[in-house]
């Protein structure tokens, strides 16, 4: 029994892609934070260790409450081999920011918090004074804040919310997303504590937080994924005249400042990503125009034309997502919550791009008219964007293996900048060779996706029907939906997993919208 593709039009699938959008939007994040009576009491003061993401102990943190006139006062130091980072922060009672005073690396950083817009006051180590505005529109976290005011929510098994927050020294605000995993037993220097194990999602890093159970919910451990650290809870006294609780008091003094870990190259990524990750990125949408022109004759013009196609539509979606907020956060569209921002990011690729492909098809490449023609055009589209991304990270590999081997000391880099340097290198070398894997194939299925939104808007402008061009739309939305939500929430394995069902997809939607060659005369000669 023949298969009559007429069964189910493209308008027919817009619904349901909608509502597949809408769906998980809505149940993806909970509500914006509803903070709870302080549960610290006056004069309360916590210490940590900060553990090196080698697992050695290279510092401490410590906070303080105080009552204040308005609410509390929040005050801490964080002492590094390196430098020591301080700041002193005044809450309402509602626990929201009102100013803050901050020093790090050198700089300090004055940041007052009135109910329309944010004011940073920053003085340089030089002492060169500058000001910023940021406009605000509602309530926000300050950065500083954040892992001793979440003691305030409450928290239960399968809690999840959201908040805005603000980064004082650079000025970024971010949306930030809580999830409480379970309960856990957690050790630390202080003791064995029942906790809640609490997630905090920002564009796609995601940090970890333990709160104990009972009042006052102190934070028992910190880990940043990112860099490897831990903070993790010594010691704790309820009120200044309190007695101290947790492990002896063996305050920690760090030593002189120590080298940062020297990095080493990571020879099985290095190997992975030569010989996997590029030939995938640059090498296959090659063989692939190659293959389309010697099975179907069609030009590498057509190609040719389906790339300018993607880096035109990039002329007007790159300048909109920074004015909208997309590109780099911190303002618009940058603060809305996850799944909005997702949609949003989504939609904005789906309308750039795809209408870019219409209107080519439509009234520049008006001899490409047909099913193979579309191959080749959309082998050209995706396969610039998996060449441009690969000719990315060969640059950034090269940088690490120059960076693992300069001494940036000897180049007058401050030490200060130098570490820093060579933290990210460190960090980069500690990838796992299955995330380049991942990347390599994240381009396989972009390439079969682009492919396919090209057969179905050759389908619509051979047939005059704009109908496809709002159902590649919706796809489109979708398609990159998952990518930047799956990120943030599910990891990026089980997101490759969910772009490969839909790549899978994808090409079962080129055989499906592949005419018999008695349709495709008659369809061409129509047109």
């Amino acid at each position: 029994m023949a298969l009559n593709i007429d069964i189910m039009k493209p308008y027919q699938l817009l619904p349901l892609l909608l509502a597949l959008l809408l769906l998980t939007a809505c149940g993806a994040v909970g509500d914006e934070i509803v903070l709870e009576a302080a549960p610290w009491q006056d004069g309360e003061t916590s210490v940590y260790d900060v553990i090196s993401a080698q697992g050695e102990r290279v510092g401490t943190a410590v906070w303080q409450w105080h009552t204040a006139p308005t609410g509390w006062q929040q005050t801490y130091t964080v002492t590094l081999p390196s430098r020591v980072d301080s700041g002193v922060m005044l809450l309402g009672a509602d626990l929201l920011p009102q100013t803050s005073d901050m020093e790090r690396g050198g700089s300090a950083y004055a940041t007052t918090y009135e109910e329309r817009q944010i004011t940073i006051i920053t003085t340089a180590a030089d002492g060169t004074p500058s000001s910023r505005t940021l406009n605000r529109s509602g309530p926000i976290i300050d950065n500083d804040q954040s892992l001793q005011v979440q003691r305030a929510l409450p928290l239960a098994d399968g809690y999840t919310a959201h908040y805005r927050g603000l980064v004082a020294n650079t000025g970024a605000q971010f949306t930030t997303n809580l999830r409480v995993v379970g309960a856990e037993n957690v050790t630390a220097p202080a003791g064995t504590f029942e906790t809640w194990h609490v997630t905090m999602t920002t564009a796609g890093a995601t940090h970890d937080a333990w709160y104990g159970q009972q009042p006052p919910h102190l934070l028992v451990k910190y880990h940043n994924r990112s860099a490897g650290s831990q903070f993790q809870l010594r010691r704790w006294q309820e009120t200044a005249a309190a007695p101290w609780q947790g492990s002896p008091d063996d305050t920690f003094v760090p030593e002189t400042p120590v080298e940062t870990a020297a990095a080493e190259v990571n020879y099985l990524l290095a190997a992975v990503m030569l010989l996997f990750q590029f030939p995938l990125m640059i090498l296959f949408p090659l063989l692939l125009g190659g293959w389309i022109k010697r099975r179907y004759g069609i030009s590498w013009t057509v190609f040719g034309v389906g790339a300018l196609t993607f880096i035109l539509s990039q002329v007007g979606h790159l300048p909109f997502n920074w004015a909208t907020g997309l590109l780099t956060g911190g303002w618009g569209i940058g603060l809305w919550p996850l799944p909005l921002l997702a949609l949003a990011a989504g939609l904005s690729a789906g309308l750039f791009e795809e209408v870019a492909r219409w209107l080519v098809l439509r009234y520049w490449l008006k001899q490409a008219r047909g099913w193979p023609e579309a191959l080749q055009f959309g082998a050209g589209h995706g396969g610039v964007e998996a060449i441009i991304f690969g000719l990315l990270v060969v640059v950034n590999l090269a940088a690490m293996f120059a960076l693992t081997t300069i001494d940036l000391a000897a180049l007058g880099v401050p030490p200060g900048d130098a570490a820093t340097v060579q933290a990210g290198v460190v960090q980069f070398w500690q990838t796992p060779w299955y995330m380049s894997v991942m990347a390599g194939l994240e381009r396989l299925f972009a390439i079969a996706f682009h492919i396919a939104m090209a057969v179905l808007i050759m389908r619509g402008v051979m047939r005059g029907q704009i109908i496809y061009l709002l159902a590649a739309i919706a796809a489109h939305t979708a398609f990159n939906f998952w990518a930047v939500w799956g990120v943030a929430t599910v990891g990026p394995i089980w997101t490759e997993v969910g772009l490969a069902i839909m790549a899978a997809g994808c090409l079962g939607l080129i055989v499906w919208l592949r005419p018999s060659e008695r349709a495709e005369r008659i369809e061409h000669d129509r047109n």
